[in-house]
């Protein structure tokens, strides 16, 4: 189960490149993510640090708001 898709996700990987830095941190944040919880004992384990977690969601916002914008200048 993938548990950090999102809206936010899919238009972020649409919109940008996979090879720039700041996405390929956000992929791999996003598989360490999936990594903890497939192996969580039930769905109360506090499997994840909550520092990752907010790294993940800080980054997910930057990423998205960036391609908010480039999605914006290229329709104008």
């Amino acid at each position: 189960m993938d548990y950090t898709k999102s809206v936010k996700k899919e238009i972020i990987l649409s919109s940008l490149s996979h090879f720039e830095p700041e996405i390929q941190q956000y992929l791999s944040l996003s598989d360490e993510i999936q990594h903890l919880m497939s192996n969580a004992v039930d769905e109360n384990d506090p499997c994840i640090p909550i520092e990752l977690i907010a790294e993940f969601m800080m980054l997910q916002e930057e990423l998205y708001q960036k391609a908010a914008k480039k999605n914006k200048e290229e329709a104008n």
